[in-house]
This record gives structure tokens, sequence and C-alpha cells, in this order.
């Protein structure tokens, strides 16, 4: 039977930083902006999950979505849609993104650390509070030895900047021994990493890289450190290390930030360089936050859709795939209501 479902809450979980814990959903409301609250510790005591109660409380909030009493969190969210319901005890879908250090200052970004200094006599402290809050892999362990974890289960990293992470290499290998083959590593390839390497000649890697310029000059405003030319080495590593075979994403971002890199000619030779180094997707993201402290004025989506047409047309020029991301999508919708 058909109801009101969220594919993402029911099968999905996200591990995230300290300060925000493990949530049920992976995403950010992009209509309200409100985040989801983390697990409770009857759920989750700091080291161990009770399956039995995560599903008990997950089933509790997607029953409330079916009966259109969803938490604050949910209204008016893209992701609840009129579909067959099954509730399966699987996750499907992970979203890994507990380390909040990065070595890049995005503009755009929401927060986060600074690459710990090893010499502090906090340390391990931060280290416990920004970097690694619980064990992943155990954790990871315990879902595949209780059969939750589904074995084709989509495994997604985001950040911070996931290869910073100390026992990331350790992560990577524990995910390829044990068969996972759909991996999507995002990151602003400052750091080469040779267990993406591997990934990638293993066919299980997918690489989401945000670069969000065509030049040197744009990319220093956006990301706000200089290593446009090491991001583009080591993608071309990358991408020489893709086998015949290879059927995954190597992908290249580009983020609309109104008033720094808003234009055509900032995008295509975006497209151009993204071509020239070896990229098989592109993908089209807006900063929404922006959006929203703008309150979607009719002349910034104007603007930004006429970006998002010129790009797509591009993309295809160049012969290379091209994703809208939600808040892009978005944009459409707004402009059609």
């Amino acid at each position: 039977m058909q109801c009101k479902v969220c594919e993402n809450l029911n099968k999905s979980i996200c591990f995230n930083a300290d300060s925000i814990g493990i949530t049920y959903c992976t995403l950010t409301n992009a209509t309200n902006g409100l985040g989801w609250p983390k697990i409770s510790k009857e759920v989750f005591d700091g080291n161990k999950i009770n399956w039995d109660k995560f599903f008990e409380e997950r089933d509790k909030e997607i029953e409330n979505i079916k009966n259109n009493t969803p938490r604050k969190e949910c209204e008016n969210c893209q992701q609840i849609q009129i579909a067959e319901y099954s509730n399966e005890k699987k996750i499907k879908y992970v979203l890994l993104s507990p380390w909040q250090i990065c070595n890049s200052n995005c503009i755009y970004c929401l927060g986060h650390e600074l690459p710990l200094d090893k010499k502090s006599p906090n340390y391990m402290v931060d280290y416990k509070k920004v970097v690694e809050p619980y064990d992943i892999i155990e954790i990871l362990q315990d879902m595949i030895s209780k059969n939750i974890l589904d074995k084709d289960a989509k495994m997604d990293f985001a950040g911070g900047e996931p290869t910073l992470y100390p026992r990331f290499d350790e992560l990577i290998d524990f995910l390829l021994e044990n068969g996972f083959n759909n991996i999507i590593i995002h990151t602003n390839n400052i750091q080469y990493s040779k267990a993406i390497e591997k990934g990638i000649k293993k066919n299980a890697i997918s690489l989401m890289i945000s670069i969000d310029a065509g030049s040197k000059k744009c990319h220093e405003k956006v990301k706000r450190v200089k290593s446009f030319d090491k991001v583009w080495q080591n993608f071309k590593k990358y991408s020489k290390a893709k086998t015949k075979d290879y059927s995954g994403k190597l992908c290249t971002k580009y983020v609309i930030v109104p008033g720094i890199n808003d234009t055509e000619k900032e995008i295509k030779e975006f497209i151009k360089q993204s071509k020239k180094h070896g990229a098989t997707h592109v993908a089209l993201n807006v900063y929404n936050q922006l959006l929203n402290n703008m309150n979607y004025e009719e002349n910034l989506l104007r603007h930004l859709y006429s970006l998002a047409e010129f790009y797509k047309e591009f993309a295809v020029k160049e012969k290379l795939n091209y994703t809208l991301f939600p808040n892009i999508e978005y944009v459409y919708t707004k402009l059609l209501t």
C-alpha cells in the first residue's frame, strides 16, 4: 500500500560529530534549516548501539510521517513522498561524518576545526571531541555481524575532510575487505590518499571533489587556501588509477557562491579543467545558507537558473555526465511555483 514515506529515514544512519551525535536522518532539511536530534542514550550509550531500540524509535518517527504528524525537522521536506513502504530492518545508506577537522576554509562552510596539534596537552580530549567521538569500525563490525548493514549499502564519507581522519586508511581497508564496493568520498583533494587509489583500482570508490572554481584566483577566494594546483595534480593521479572496467564516478563539484564565483566564464573553465584532468562527472550546488538569508529573491533565483542551464549545456558539450544537487533543483521548483 502506498503512503507518505521517507526513504532516507527508512534506510539510513548518520555518524556525526560529538555535538550532533548519531542520527536516523542524514539530511538537514533544506526548507526549514532544522537538523535532526541525536539518537537517545537508551539507543546509544557511547560505545554500542541497541539495535532493537534503534529500530523501535525510528519506526515511531516513520509512523508519524505516515499519519501526517511529522516532527518539525520533517515538515515540507522534499524527501517525503507517496510510495510503497517496506519496513525492512536494514541499513542501506551510511553517512560517515564524525570528524570536524579540515585543511580548507571554504567560504560556504557551516563550521569546522583546524587539524589538531599532536603536541598539545589537550590533544586526546580534542581528538575524542572533533575527530573520533566513538569507534566507527567497531559499530560497523557489529552491524555486519547482526546482518543489519546491507551488503550493497552505500558508504558515504563527508566531514570535515575525511582524509585527515587518522584511521582513514584502516576504515577504507575494512570496508574493502568486507566487500563494500559502493563507497563515496567527499573531499577537497588537497591530501592524496593511497587508500583511495586502491579503492579506485578495485572499482569500489567514487570521488566527489569540491573545487568550486575554474581559475586559481577564484579557487583561493572560495576555499581560502592556496591549493588549486595540488588539487588538480591529485585528481589526475586518481584518474590514472582507473581500470578499464571502472564504473564509479570521478566527479568534480561546483558550489555557487553568489558574488564570488557565479559567472558563466568561471563555470565554463571549471568544466574544461574537469574534462582535461579525467573527470567522468560534474556536479552543481549552491550555497544554501545564503539563499535562505536572501529569502530566495526572484532575481537571484533567475540568475541561478540561468547559470544552471548554462552548466548543463556546456557539460553535455564536453561529453560529461552532470548532477544537480537538491539546492539547485529547489531553485527550479521555486521558480515554477
